[in-house]
């Protein structure tokens, strides 16, 4: 039976596409806290765009958030840990749903299917999601067609900056899990993406994509509501400089991490590990923007991110990992992940 809303509101009841990135975390806060954003964006034609995104969740009541991930739970998240998406759900206050997808008879009927039983089961009568491009044939759209479950996407073709600082005014820093390093040379400056690259950049896949037939087209478009596919571990450890070596973040997360050789890193390696702040998009991200042609927020591919903190967070999560290194991507593999418990209401 579907739970009601609170008595007295009269919100269309909503679900966050949840991965725990910047993105969908972003698409939560101006739901719930849009004040803030208004308040602290001073620039007036950000202002006014901002208005205009806001008017499209306008009495939005988040429910719940979901995550859709693969079925049988044989596939590992590289990019957004589960586990850390289940924390920050906590940190949230919010309940969290993980829902599977099937393969057969296609991923484009079992996510049609899920988005159904949010209509049936919770009552959900729209679905927000943090995308800002086509960039996997309206996948997104041909699922939640007809199942009665409105489609919101409020982030859609925002002009980067602006979405890097709604991230900042909401004290997100999000932490850097995993980067495309071949995004990060001279040769990627020179080649437009490619149909694989973009599926793979919405899907935040974790693997090598390649160009194939409708059906896998549909299934990697399936990654907008998170899957991403499965990678091994490997044994040896990211090959980075000493001097890339990530300090001991303060105030929204603590992250340790190993480096193992003293190399000097490419731009890409050098990102992980890293919180995506102003010094590191002025030192880092917009050098690589202006040499590479990489997408401020990585719309590419070129990086993933988990929000450890922000001004909704009840307790930042502290987490713990290694750096590893698997084919074109380098990742953050987790060791250990909690919330404080000690610690108060974020600011």
């Amino acid at each position: 039976m579907a739970a009601a809303l609170p008595r007295g509101s009269s919100g269309r009841k909503t679900a966050v596409s949840f991965t725990g990135g910047k993105d969908s975390m972003t698409v939560l806060h101006l739901m719930r806290a849009p004040g803030i954003a208004l308040e602290a964006i001073d620039d007036a034609s950000w202002r006014e765009d901002l208005r205009e995104r806001l008017a499209k969740v306008a009495h939005c009541e988040v429910a719940l958030l979901v995550t859709f991930v693969p079925a049988g739970g044989k596939q590992s998240f590289k990019a957004h840990p589960l586990a850390v998406v289940q924390l920050q759900a906590r940190a949230l206050g919010l309940p969290h749903l993980v829902m599977e997808v099937e393969s057969a008879p296609t991923f484009l009927d079992s996510y049609i299917s899920n988005i159904h039983r949010l209509r049936e089961e919770y009552g959900i009568t729209a679905l927000a999601t943090g995308d800002i491009l086509d960039v996997c044939s309206s996948f997104m759209p041909r699922a939640a067609a007809g199942t009665g479950v409105e489609l919101i996407a409020p982030l859609w073709g925002i002009e980067r900056r602006l979405l890097l600082e709604l991230v900042w005014v909401y004290g997100m820093n999000p932490l850097i899990t995993c980067v495309n390093i071949t995004k990060f040379t001279e040769a990627a400056a020179v080649k437009p993406p490619t149909a694989s690259a973009v599926r793979v950049a919405e899907a935040g896949v974790v693997a090598e994509a390649e160009v194939v037939d409708a059906e896998t087209e549909a299934a990697a478009g399936a990654g907008a509501f998170g899957i991403t596919a499965p990678v091994a571990d490997t044994e040896d450890g990211t090959t980075v400089s000493k001097d890339a070596t990530v300090p001991e973040a303060t105030g929204d997360a603590s992250v340790s991490i190993r480096f193992s050789e003293t190399t000097r890193p490419q731009v890409g390696l050098a990102l992980l590990g890293r919180k995506l702040d102003r010094q590191l998009y002025e030192e880092l991200l917009l050098p690589a923007k202006r040499t590479y042609g990489v997408d401020d927020c990585g719309e590419w591919g070129e990086y993933h991110t988990m929000v450890m903190n922000s001004r909704l967070f009840a307790r930042p999560l502290h987490l713990s990992s290694e750096p590893r290194r698997e084919g074109d991507y380098a990742f953050l593999a987790l060791t250990s992940i909690e919330l404080d418990e000690q610690c108060g209401v974020a600011e």
